[in-house]
């Protein structure tokens, strides 16, 4: 009857618990919801995209939060919270942008779907959570990773409506037609596109947040494209620093050039406004098409009007096209590769998670355990022994052992105890004229208790939270971390934190306030020289100097100082001076460790005082191997590091350590005036690979992105481009001598090199070095660049060592 009694008591606490803390109820609200993602229900695997949710109270008033999971990668989950307040009979709709959504989380394990949406009324920190009408568990469909995404913005859609028969690389592209409520504001939000063409729209009349989030999309690896009009610098409103031609006459092409092989477009003519503006296209000395590279993203303008029928009927348009997208995206429809995010998850957070702490001194250990056994073995009985009292080793020997236990756990856990510690690093590419940089950031807490810890940054950088591998726990992944949907920059409450545990979260950082760093450098006669004025307002630590196969020191250079540079070039080639940096410029610059990419993670074994030098080299590692991200691969570099918190990182409530090593980088340009002799390699060349134009194949791995010297491919036809750098001009330089190096022979597998002049490819005799006869130039096409085309038969899967090309010759004075 006692025990009876005593579970009718505990039955009876149970109930009472569950009615005083409610955390979900299945009883459904009033509140019914539509969910629409991206555009048109679009968007791409891992890349971040809007989301539209509009809320229909058919009950009385209430208030909460909605709460949007999101997932990009298998390893980045947290949940975006956007508090609302609506009254009976009322609706209302919430337009927000997120970091991605991804297959990994969509379903349980009986095959339902997951409510991507909920709803905590009270708030869901304190709140209980009930169900929404509608389709809070809708999913958006996913875009092919084999299309070029073509976002275009216009009043006037069916005048570029041509633009969805083109191919790019033998696949049609996914053409979105957008209106200014397509354009967040936030730049990840524009994530889903690759490329946003604008065309017959005033982007002036977006709003100063629109406006502002596609410029730090451009600057964080966006390609933005415009065509030319009358008025262009009022309707690019905000974005008028992107404009590339200021357009002063309007004619047409035949005008120009009676025997232009192009059909007779309008054309708009006047003057470059931007130096750094290169020429993609053009018809004898009239520009088509203008890009310019700013921080990792590019612009283009098309200095005609895409509304012109000519560009419909044009049958040479799908190679123009295609000419004009491989230099302003990084998007290839015949190799997937991985959303930059989660690229960077790998290669960002080992740098960010580099506490102190987390390295052990197994010398230290080792020698810890050898005294102990010294002392407790021989010391302890010959000492015992000599003064007969042996019977006290039962108490000295526990003594010994808890001490030397409580040694070792001081000396790993004093940096743990102190407090929570916060590490910030980024590679932030500088521009000069805006004095801003941008790039992607990494940020991580070491905590030294348990609970709830909430993460701050400043308003110009915008971070993600990433877990632990991959949880098939949706409930645990979706409270895992809360991200306000209110913040300008980052705000991140990570819940039920365990004690002495590491929470790292990695984004962008746009447009942040840095200042310039002026140069004025030349060569001459194999000798680099000239100046360098840090105008910045922290101080460039460990400054280098990348270029070729080259780095040159140039130590520290306090804020507002100028430092003079004089250094001879290796060989006397001004290939190693005037080009982009090669994939083992890092291991030079940081001869004491190894790169990730050749060697594995594992590569190094640091000691605790390296540590800071290894997260410089991690930081430089990763640029140079993955040039494409950075979009420099193109000219020499200047590099340095900030140490000062830029990102303002910060954990709410808590003291501590904070510890911050930025990598500041610089394109710079070393001018030429002395002329030289040149002998460019493939790493001096910006090697790619693509599918031949018309023909099939697949690209199953592309190792030149990751600083490797193979691919691996399918059976079909390839092209490999390499590229001379824009110091020397195939009219006027010297060419003496072209040759190429075929690594991989095989009987089945042809190869060829492309003559322009002819328009022919010419098959190569099958021996490991082939040397090009006749006119050299005829092997170039008018941006320099010489094509290898290779073969494989159908069916065949193979690994293929990339061709290596040597071009020999002279710049003239």
């Amino acid at each position: 009857m006692k025990a009876w009694l005593l579970i009718r008591k505990c039955l009876v606490l149970i109930i009472i618990g569950l009615f005083l803390n409610p955390s979900f109820s299945n009883a459904e609200t009033n509140l019914e919801v539509k969910v629409e993602f991206g555009v048109d229900n679009k968007v791409q695997m891992g890349k971040g995209h809007q989301i539209r949710i509009e809320l229909v109270n058919k009950g009385d008033a209430t208030k909460g939060d909605i709460v949007v999971f999101s997932s990009p990668t298998y390893n980045m989950a947290g949940s975006y919270v956007i508090p609302v307040e609506i009254e009976a009979g009322g609706s209302k709709t919430l337009e927000l942008a997120v970091k991605g959504t991804s297959e990994h989380m969509s379903y349980n394990y009986s095959g339902t779907r997951h409510d991507f949406v909920t709803f905590y009324e009270g708030g869901v920190e304190k709140g209980k959570e009930v169900k929404l009408k509608g389709n809070a568990n809708a999913q958006p469909r996913y875009i092919g990773d084999n299309r070029v995404v073509l976002g275009v913005l216009s009043k006037n859609h069916d005048a570029v409506n041509f633009l969805k028969l083109v191919k790019y690389q033998n696949e049609s592209m996914e053409l979105l037609n957008i209106k200014s409520e397509n354009i967040p504001n936030e730049s990840y939000g524009l994530e889903l596109f690759d490329v946003l063409l604008v065309h017959d729209f005033s982007l002036a009349t977006l709003t100063a947040p629109q406006q502002q989030a596609i410029k730090d999309w451009v600057n964080n690896g966006g390609s933005l494209m415009f065509d030319t009009k009358v008025g262009l610098s009022q309707d690019l409103g905000d974005l008028q620093e992107f404009q590339l031609l200021d357009p002063t006459n309007e004619t047409s092409l035949k005008k120009l050039n009676e025997y232009s092989s192009f059909p007779d477009l309008p054309i708009f003519t006047g003057n470059i406004i931007k130096e750094d503006a290169t020429v993609l296209t053009k018809d004898v000395e009239t520009p088509i098409t203008l890009m310019m590279s700013t921080g990792t993203g590019t612009v283009t303008q098309i200095t005609s009007n895409l509304a012109s029928p000519l560009f419909g009927e044009w049958s040479e348009l799908t190679t123009w096209w295609s000419s004009v997208l491989q230099k302003v995206t990084t998007k290839s429809p015949n190799h997937y590769k991985m959303p930059v995010m989660e690229e960077l998850s790998h290669q960002l957070s080992p740098i960010g998670e580099a506490f102190p702490g987390s390295i052990v001194s197994v010398p230290l250990l080792i020698g810890a355990f050898a005294v102990y056994l010294i002392l407790v073995i021989p010391v302890l009985y010959i000492i015992l022994k000599k003064t007969d009292k042996r019977e006290q080793a039962w108490w000295i020997i526990p003594a010994v052992a808890i001490f030397t236990s409580v040694a070792v756990f001081g000396i790993g856990a004093k940096d743990r105890i102190s407090g929570t510690q916060v590490n910030e690093s980024s590679i932030l590419l500088l521009d000069n004229e805006t004095e801003t940089a941008s790039g992607y950031g990494v940020a991580s807490i070491l905590t030294n208790s348990g609970g709830d810890y909430k993460m701050e940054t400043g308003e110009n950088t915008t971070l993600f939270p990433m877990t632990y591998g991959y949880n098939e726990n949706f409930e645990l992944m979706k409270n895992y971390a809360y991200v306000s949907s209110l913040s300008k920059g980052t705000e991140i409450k990570f819940n039920n934190v365990e004690y002495w545990s590491t929470r790292t979260s990695i984004g962008n950082v746009n447009a942040l306030p840095l200042g310039k760093i002026e140069h004025a450098i030349s060569m001459k006669d194999g000798k680099v020289q000239g100046t360098i004025s840090n105008q910045m307002q922290y101080e460039l630590k460990d400054a280098f100097i990348l270029s070729g196969r080259n780095s040159e020191a140039l130590g520290d250079i306090k804020a507002g100082e100028t430092v003079d540079l004089e250094y001879e070039v290796s060989g006397g080639n001004i290939a190693n001076a005037l080009t982009a940096p090669s994939s083992s410029s890092s291991t030079k610059a940081f001869p004491n460790f190894q790169s990730y990419y050749n060697q594995g993670p594992g590569a190094n074994q640091i000691e605790k005082h390296e540590l800071e030098d290894y997260k410089k080299f991690q930081l430089l590692d990763l640029l140079v191997n993955r040039k494409d991200i950075f979009s420099i691969a193109s000219q020499p570099i200047l590099v340095g590091y900030v140490t000062d918190g830029v990102m303002n990182t910060k954990v709410e409530g808590k003291s501590g350590k904070s510890n911050a090593s930025h990598l500041v980088v610089l394109p710079i340009s070393i001018t030429n005036t002395g002329g030289g002799s040149f002998s460019f390699t493939e790493e001096h060349l910006a090697p790619n690979i693509k599918v031949t134009e018309g023909e099939t194949g697949m690209v199953h791995h592309n190792g030149l992105h990751y600083g490797e010297t193979y691919v691996y491919l399918g059976g079909g036809s390839y092209d490999f481009t390499y590229s001379l750098p824009d110091l020397v001009d195939i009219t006027e330089d010297e060419m003496k001598e072209v040759k190429i190096k075929l690594r991989t022979r095989d009987g089945s597998i042809e190869y060829f090199i492309f003559n322009h002049k002819t328009g022919e490819a010419e098959l190569l005799d099958n021996k490991s070095s082939v040397t090009l006869e006749g006119n050299l130039s005829d092997y170039f096409n008018d941006q320099g660049s010489v094509t290898v085309r290779l073969r494989v038969p159908n069916n065949f899967d193979m690994d293929i060592q990339l061709p290596g090309v040597k071009v020999e010759g002279a710049v003239k004075e």
